[in-house]
């Protein structure tokens, strides 16, 4: 018998062999319903602790809206208005984003299940620069209600961070420098030291 012949008769032997399991596996796999078309899910953050509507319109986590409404609050009476841009987003959001950013269309976005805007904490706030009046009273001022700057090229990004945000000492605002004691209205007498 040719060599040739001899690995076809062994080729067609296991063929024999296999066939029947082959079959029936495939009878077995039309007898199924069909495999789900969806996507794996992909690893998302936690879901939020209650969203909370804020000043403006947005949404954030409760405790995050609680102190921003303070800092909202104490700013208004300092004559400025905390204008907000971008708080809470959902996953869909957040994706969208990064995506414009990966294409190079959109501003610079935190991967999807990496932000904080997902969680809630994290607020933008319209400053314009470093140099306007906002701005430099949320530097002085926002560590005090547990807010922080956290991206250093992003000047209107804001992130609630109680635990992690030091609060200044007596006196001082949240850069360091001593505050000045308020100035009374006319017409009201100052003690005067002893």
């Amino acid at each position: 018998m040719p060599l040739s012949l001899l690995r076809w008769s062994i080729a067609l032997f296991i063929l024999c062999l296999l066939a029947p399991t082959a079959f029936a596996s495939e009878e077995r796999r039309r007898s199924m319903p069909p495999p789900s078309r969806k996507k794996p899910a992909a690893r998302k953050v936690d879901p939020p602790r209650q969203l909370v509507r804020i000043s403006g319109g947005e949404h954030l986590r409760r405790d995050a809206a609680t102190a921003f409404e303070q800092m909202y609050s104490e700013a208004r009476g300092a004559g400025l208005w905390l204008w907000v841009i971008s708080g809470h987003r959902s996953w869909k959001e957040q994706k969208y984003l990064y995506r414009l950013y990966r294409k190079g269309l959109g501003a610079r976005a935190a991967r999807p299940g990496r932000s904080n805007h997902q969680r809630g904490t994290a607020v933008d706030i319209s400053v314009g620069s470093t140099h306007t009046r906002t701005y430099e009273w949320l530097a002085a001022n926002a560590c005090r209600f547990g807010f922080r700057r956290t991206v250093k090229s992003e000047p209107w990004h804001w992130e609630y961070r109680p635990r992690t945000t030091l609060v200044p000492s007596p006196g001082q605002d949240c850069l360091g420098r001593l505050l000045e004691p308020p100035v009374p209205p006319e017409g009201v007498a100052t003690p005067s030291p002893s």
